[in-house]
């Protein structure tokens, strides 16, 4: 087994029979009989698990202990005492201690003891490595492009981050990378090394998510046998991000916006109020301030929220960007589907820049894996592309229309227009919204709203 192991114990014999125990178990291990000798060789010595004796004549136990934890990353120390008594043990354990054994110890016991929290690093280990890569995933590089808007949204996030209480509203199509840069603001905050929790408004139930968010108590209702905690409960000391806000009941809205002003909630069936210390930030790809102007969101909330606020532009107002984000997927996913992809031909480039991308930075990002997928040589044409063929919209490519001296009303004829779209796509799917949502190239809460919004 690769790992290293410390042992500080003045009993020789003792020492000897931990020491043979844990080589024969193929452990690399070190050993002192002393306190003194036992700093020296911590200080030297880079342990996977220290085995502690907690009665050592010639140093004070507990802050030998303090010692350890405090020069190791991840303390794994089981302390060893005599005495048996839980006081020890709770002083030990409050102090960093990650285990304790009492004396007598068999071979047995001591094993067992040692391989729990040699795993228990391994779990401390993984966890680091993948915050880690989730740090650097989330690093803004080729997110941000080479656009004069995502430059000043970069620098408005930074100062974001540092304000880690400050609740923040992020507005943009869908697509668009909301919760990239949620996950962006989180990590370059004080609250990096907690949980970042994502609760998406759209896809859980109406009725389901109100426990879902904050939990419920045993009896609450019929299948509430025992308590659960709310994904509010674990994010604590982290980041809740509430993506789809807009699609949130106004009953809930109402409890949130007293969670926002509180920072207490009750699980549901509870009577007791949970304090809890938690950044929100919420995302929507609703225009919220419409939704509030039609009593379809609450007022008090969205300004609740709105303290910090960032809306992310198109694909189509950063055209600039598509070139470089096509050429960084290309790279991602050739390396992660292991194909000797190199590049995108003159044609396809033209094709992919032209492109209007509706479905913005995911739809382009879709669009590369598949050509990926399907490539077989160096170079990805115009044939791997799973998009329709036409240019971006210009002067050219406009339907003839001549606006008269008086000026016309845009927003009647986008309205009417808007409105013969969804009736005929209603018409073909014989009134199923959500095939006529993909008709539309729309999500679905998109169709409803605008179905509502114009009174269909």
């Amino acid at each position: 087994m690769d790992a290293t192991i410390l042992i500080i114990e003045d009993d020789r014999n003792f020492n000897k029979f931990l020491m043979q125990s844990l080589t024969d178990s193929g452990y690399l291990v070190y050993s002192a009989f002393s306190g003194a000798e036992g700093l020296k060789l911590i200080n030297s010595v880079r342990s996977d698990l220290v085995l502690l004796d907690l009665n050592l004549p010639d140093v004070d136990d507990l802050d030998l202990l303090k010692e350890i934890v405090g020069v190791y990353e991840y303390p794994q120390v089981v302390v060893i005492t005599g005495y048996g008594t839980i006081k020890t043990a709770i002083s030990s354990m409050k102090l960093g201690a990650s285990d304790y054994l009492t004396k007598p110890i068999t071979e047995d016991e001591l094993l067992i003891a040692v391989k729990k929290n040699l795993k228990h690093l391994e779990l401390l280990r993984e966890i680091e490595y993948l915050k880690d890569a989730d740090r650097k995933k989330y690093k803004f590089d080729y997110f941000v492009g080479r656009s004069q808007k995502m430059g000043e949204i970069y620098r408005l996030a930074l100062f974001v981050a540092e304000s880690d209480t400050a609740t923040v509203l992020i507005e943009g199509e869908s697509g668009t990378g909301k919760e990239y840069l949620a996950r962006f603001i989180h990590y370059r905050s004080g609250r990096r090394d907690a949980p970042f929790v994502e609760i998406n408004c759209a896809a859980i139930p109406e009725n389901l998510i109100e426990t879902e968010l904050f939990g419920y108590e045993p009896g609450a209702f019929t299948d509430a046998r025992v308590r659960k905690k709310g994904q509010m409960e674990l994010a604590s000391g982290g980041t809740i991000f509430l993506d789809e806000i807009g699609e949130m009941s106004i009953q809930l809205q109402a409890k949130l916006l007293r969670f926002l002003d509180t920072m207490t909630y009750k699980r549901v069936g509870g009577t007791k109020d949970i304090k809890l210390d938690v950044r929100v930030i919420a995302a929507t790809n609703k225009d919220l301030e419409l939704a509030v102007e039609n009593e379809e969101f609450r007022k008090d909330l969205y300004y609740r929220l709105r303290v910090m606020y960032l809306k992310l532009p198109t694909l189509r107002e950063r055209a600039e960007d598509i070139e470089l984000f096509a050429t960084a997927f290309l790279e991602e996913f050739s390396k992660k589907l292991k194909k000797k992809v190199r590049g995108i031909s003159d044609e396809a480039m033209e094709k992919i820049i032209g492109y209007p991308w509706n479905g913005n930075i995911r739809e382009l990002r879709n669009v590369l894996e598949r050509a990926v997928i399907v490539s077989e040589g160096s170079l990805i044409t115009v044939q791997h592309l799973a998009i329709e063929t036409g240019k971006r919209f210009s002067d050219d490519s406009l339907l003839p229309l001549v606006i008269p001296e008086e000026g016309i009303n845009y927003n009647e004829i986008i309205n009417e227009v808007s409105v013969k779209m969804i009736l005929q796509a209603l018409k073909q799917t014989r009134g199923n919204k959500s095939r006529a949502s993909v008709l539309l190239k729309i999500p679905r809460q998109v169709l409803l709203y605008q179905m509502k919004k114009l009174g269909l």
